[in-house]
């Protein structure tokens, strides 16, 4: 966070460009998540000087091994433009030290952030510390109520508690409801191994594995449960896991639904309780990416087709993909690393594809082709509920290397038939917007309607819009993908 956002005497311009970028085009900024692992390792200090100090274990880790957070943390929340809200990940140890630790670095989050902190997020992927009772039933309590564990807020801990989150030896109980009544939620994590539906008493999934506890989750014992931290990736770059590729992990879409089988259960439950669906933490390859796979053009042609099928098929309300700055799989790098200033990553790019496709929200996605290598998608709206078909957005995976084009073959194109408006209207005047590049495993060269992003983050050029074929048809060229608005 404090590389992307930066602080009060060096705010990060850049990254705020590309947040405005997003929010210029889609009406709304991102929710910034801010945890992941190293939630799990931060300890705040209130009389620490440095907003942040990291501990490596090798040099060229990614993250660090251990980290430690002062009060001068926070002042990256207020450098992203307004309208930004934040999730922001607290630790999750076990015992009244992590009880007191969570809520000591709780308490000037609130402070500070404000009416930008949406949520709070209790701990990083502890489904399975919970289930295997490395973590205690007080914490089991927080996760099945969102609320936070019995201890913090009465019975015989209750003083102290109340001295903790004031900050103030003269602190009451009557404090405590400043803090706990927020218009926030909590949110829970789901175990990612899902066994038959239980069907019972809303019971959203547990795990049983041997030696180990049944973990459990009711999402209906509290209206400000939010199910999230839902972890998804397409293939791992971790020690022992098979070696993804391009073509196979991400360029292939038929692999993307098939794990995503799970989510279409869990939504489909979730949202009948009510309850939002939310994938807290994706991207393309776990373990912070692959080289040449996650950095490359075909990241954002996955990532483009990756979230309109959540939006079209599952009950996803959200997704946030994972990032940092070392990171492959990172949309950009904020600050400049071994001589390279910031820039925006291939995957961005996808990011303002997107953004365009579902623009001022409330929009309906169908799935129009569902091939593995080429997918189509009519994406509805309109005022007053009137659901029309606005655009329709072509995702065209097929493999095309700079190489082939270097070598002088021609890169073939599918002519794909705009679906009939019937009374409705024409494409006649529709605009094409394209995300091309000159292959799918290039890091530069990538454009969007034309534009690609300067060295301070904004828009550069001219954006070029193409109009449609014989009034109904447009040319998608392999490894590119097109958006069509009426």
């Amino acid at each position: 966070m404090l590389d992307y956002a930066g602080n009060t005497s060096n705010p990060n311009k850049f990254s705020s460009q590309i947040l405005q970028n997003l929010a210029d085009i889609s009406g709304v900024y991102p929710f910034i998540r801010v945890g992941g692992s190293t939630q799990n390792r931060a300890v705040y200090y209130s009389n620490q000087t440095e907003a942040l100090i990291e501990t490596f274990t090798r040099p060229y880790d990614d993250q660090p091994s251990a980290l430690t957070i002062g009060p001068k943390w926070f002042e990256s929340f207020q450098q992203f433009p307004k309208g930004t809200k934040y999730i922001y990940g607290l630790n999750f140890y076990d015992g009244d030290y992590g009880l007191n630790q969570t809520v000591s670095e709780a308490v000037p989050a609130f402070q500070t952030i404000g009416d930008a902190l949406y949520a709070y997020e209790i701990g990083n992927e502890v489904d399975g510390r919970l289930c295997e009772g490395t973590v205690g039933q007080g914490a089991r309590g927080a996760l099945r109520t969102g609320r936070w564990p019995a201890t913090s807020i009465n019975g015989s801990n209750s003083q102290r508690q109340s001295e903790t989150i004031s900050g103030s030896k003269q602190a009451t109980q009557t404090q405590l409801p400043t803090f706990r009544v927020a218009p926030l939620k909590l949110l829970a994590e789901m175990p990612s191994q899902i066994p038959p539906p239980p069907g019972t008493n809303g019971e959203l999934g547990h795990v049983t594995n041997s030696g180990r506890p049944r973990c459990e989750l009711y999402a209906q014992l509290s209206p400000n449960l939010e199910i999230d931290e839902i972890v998804q990736y397409m293939g791992a770059n971790c020690a022992g896991a098979p070696v993804p590729t391009l073509q196979d992990n991400l360029l292939n879409h038929y692999r993307m639904t098939s794990l995503m089988y799970y989510h279409e259960y869990l939504g489909n439950q979730t949202s009948a309780l009510g309850v939002p669906y939310v994938l807290g933490e994706t991207n393309s390859i776990s373990c912070q990416g692959t080289p040449n796979i996650s950095d490359v053009f075909g990241s954002a042609l996955w990532a483009t087709d990756y979230v309109l099928y959540n939006a079209a098929a599952l009950k996803t309300s959200r997704l946030h993909f994972h990032m940092g700055t070392p990171y492959r799989y990172a949309p950009w790098q904020p600050i400049t690393v071994n001589g390279t200033a910031p820039f925006a990553k291939p995957m961005y790019y996808g990011n303002l594809f997107v953004a365009n496709a579902l623009a001022n929200g409330e929009k309906k996605v169908v799935s129009l082709v569902n091939e593995t290598t080429f997918t189509a998608y009519g994406i509805y709206g309109g005022a007053d509920g009137a659901q029309e078909l606005e655009s329709v957005a072509v995702v065209n995976m097929q493999m095309w290397n700079s190489t082939q084009g270097a070598a002088g073959e021609q890169r073939p194109y599918t002519t794909v038939e705009l679906p009939d408006l019937g009374n409705s209207g024409t494409w006649e005047g529709a605009e094409m917007r394209r995300l091309t590049a000159p292959g799918v495993e290039v890091k530069n060269g990538v454009t969007f309607a034309g534009r690609t992003v300067g060295g301070d983050g904004t828009l550069v050029g001219q954006e070029q819009v193409e109009a449609v074929i014989n009034g109904n048809s447009v040319e998608v060229g392999a490894g590119e993908a097109v958006l069509v608005t009426r």
